[in-house]
């Protein structure tokens, strides 16, 4: 039950706040609209100028914006909360000056005592300061919501406003919900205008028909969580087109301020109505840029699966081994003397091939001839690139460019490429780009081959984006999703496991050996009848000439434990795939982004592709 046996004084402290509240209240809403649309715009174009970092332009705005309103009557408006506030807090950030800035924070605390801080300027210090303005003014009211009813003459629109007696976090929304007095309809929903703590709502003259009006407030958290009340459906307040208002009850106010008092209502309908539905928020002006350029730069992982790019099936001869036969030595020589081009195609090709060679000392192996090369010769065998075991591997640095476009209040469509500048990939072979000649004698038939690294191609990709922004509109930090895809390739780097093979003879360097064969299981050596001589080391079966197994022998002792060949997985050319992250507006064109993409790659290779990416966002 309310308590009406008030004391005099506080009832004298109440008046004393409602009386400029009930100025701008009920003296004409209609007129006032436009100079409360005012403070609002140049309260926008005053934190834009801020966060621009334009502190003088920003506190002529708002100097100007106070000067109009005090003209127009809304001295005491609970409008210029915000206005003040934010006044109070460019002066800091501008000069420091406490004094100036308790002074603005006074005023704000004057027109709407639980005004708050624009995120913008929430530190710890500037808090601290305006929690010492509130201190400085008694709590002028403890209803939920403060209102007054407005003038309400026949054949024109009725502007209600309301004030809430806490601080509306972000995301909060104020509703009116009006009937006809003389209805059993149920109530129309009408989202308020909220500016700091008061929102504004219009019933147009079409709508009341003259007739007297049924309705309440209700004040909601971005969760629908109720944080204040002025009546409910079952005790609303009424208002009669004579501009007199009958009957009703204040309602039950939930909710608190930062000094920890609460602010509730406390008339009839403490407990007595359900609490209405929130309806939906109308929809407004975007205020995600319209264009995004972002620069990215990032680093991804993937499944490696299938073959090298640039190894060719490694072979691995020696005392033991049954692999390494005729076709072996046909293959190692092929694919030295083909160098970056293709492979010969048939055994005529080859044959050619051998015609041409076959004049260096040592080309062919001892033990065999260019008929029985040629016979052994299989291009699909020889062609083959080594495999990678299936696993994770890096695809170390990429730069992505991209252009957006906002095509919707929260959607986004944008043209992108992907540029992987760094494969990671270490390859050492013989040199492709000499002479025949010149590659045999100094490099294949070298101790110590100097090695020629060679790299994949340019990796690139192109693609389209399609996201979708999350979260309130006026948030500098907005997450998305989506999707993407493209037409490109991407390279996986993988550790094969084993050495490079600087002299070219497809046999990694540090367990590089002149001969191959069946070991006898007495000696463990090669019996010569059944001993295959490793290309190029033509004298690798005859024991009795040990230059060629020394040649051998030198080529391993002089590759590094260290050495190992990091080859390159290719995947594409296809992708599609789902992409999450988040845009940081930090000034008006100027953003910060970082974004995961997951993608799926086809159909040569099909693997996965986790891209991390970040950088610097141009908006306009």
């Amino acid at each position: 039950m309310a308590d009406t046996h008030r004391r005099p004084g506080r009832w004298r402290n109440r008046l004393a706040w409602l009386l400029p509240a009930w100025l701008w209240l009920a003296g004409g809403d209609a007129e006032a609209a436009g100079p409360r649309d005012d403070v609002r715009t140049a309260y926008a174009a005053s934190k834009d100028q801020f966060n621009n970092l334009e502190l003088e332009t920003a506190l002529a705005t708002l100097d100007a914006a106070v000067t109009r309103a005090e003209g127009a009557g809304l001295a005491g408006d609970p409008s210029l909360g915000p206005i003040h506030v934010l006044r109070g807090g460019i002066i800091f950030s501008n000069t420091g000056n406490k004094a100036q800035s308790l002074a603005a924070f006074k005023q704000a605390v004057a027109c709407d005592y639980n005004v708050t801080l624009p995120i913008e300027l929430r530190s710890p210090e500037l808090q601290k300061l305006l929690e010492e303005a509130r201190r400085s003014v008694q709590r002028p009211s403890n209803d939920g919501i403060v209102h007054t009813p407005p003038t309400f003459q026949r054949g024109a629109d009725v502007e209600f406003s309301a004030l809430a007696n806490v601080a509306l976090p972000d995301g909060a929304q104020m509703v009116l919900y009006w009937r006809k007095a003389d209805s059993d309809a149920e109530f129309t929903g009408v989202s308020m205008e909220v500016f700091g703590n008061s929102g504004t709502a219009t019933v147009a003259a079409a709508e009341h028909g003259d007739a007297a009006i049924q309705y309440f407030f209700y004040a909601f958290d971005a969760r629908n969580a109720q944080l204040a009340n002025r009546g409910d459906k079952d005790h609303p307040l009424t208002l009669e087109p004579t501009g007199e208002a009958g009957g009703g009850g204040t309602g039950d106010g939930g909710g608190g301020t930062g000094d920890g008092v609460g602010a509730g209502g406390n008339g009839t309908g403490d407990e007595g109505g359900s609490k209405p539905r929130k309806p939906r928020k109308p929809g407004g002006k975007s205020k995600l840029p319209r264009v995004f350029i972002n620069i990215g730069v990032g680093t991804g992982f993937g499944i490696a699966r299938g073959v090298a790019e640039l190894t060719y099936q490694q072979f691995t001869p020696g005392p033991g081994s049954q692999s390494y036969q005729t076709r072996e030595q046909a293959c190692a020589i092929e694919r030295w003397f083909a160098a970056k081009g293709p492979l010969a195609g048939d055994q005529v090709t080859f044959s050619q091939h051998l015609q041409q060679i076959s004049t260096l000392p040592g080309a062919i192996p001892g033990g065999t001839d260019t008929a029985a090369l040629t016979a052994a010769y299989d291009p699909n065998y020889c062609g083959r690139r080594h495999p990678v075991t299936t696993g994770l591997a890096s695809a170390p640095f990429h730069i992505a460019p991209e252009i957006g476009v906002r095509v919707s209040k929260r959607i986004v469509l944008s043209l992108f490429t992907r540029l992987q500048v760094v494969s990671g990939s270490k390859v050492f072979t013989e040199d492709p780009s000499k002479q025949a000649t010149d590659s045999f004698v100094n490099e294949v038939r070298s101790a110590n081959p100097p090695g020629f690294r060679r790299k994949p191609p340019f990796t690139w990709a192109i693609g389209l984006k399609f996201k979708y922004f999350f979260g309130q509109e006026d948030k500098k930090f907005r997450v998305f999703a989506g999707a993407f895809a493209g037409y490109g390739t991407s390279r996986l780097r993988v550790n094969m496991g084993f050495s490079n093979d600087r002299n070219g003879n497809s046999v990694p360097d540090a367990i590089d050996i002149a001969y191959s064969g069946p070991a006898d299981p007495a000696t463990g050596q090669v019996d010569v009848a059944n001993c295959t001589a490793v290309w190029p080391y033509a004298d690798g079966c005859n024991a009795t000439n040990e230059s060629d197994r020394m040649l051998a022998g030198s080529v391993a002792a002089n590759t590094p434990s260290t050495d190992t060949r990091i080859d390159t997985v290719k995947i594409g050319p296809g992708f599609v795939g789902g992409l999450v992250g988040f845009n940081y507006q930090i000034v008006k064109n100027f953003a910060l982004f970082a974004e995961l993409d997951v993608g799926g790659w086809f159909p040569s290779t099909a693997s996965l592709l986790f891209d991390l990416t970040l950088g610097p966002v141009i908006t306009f």
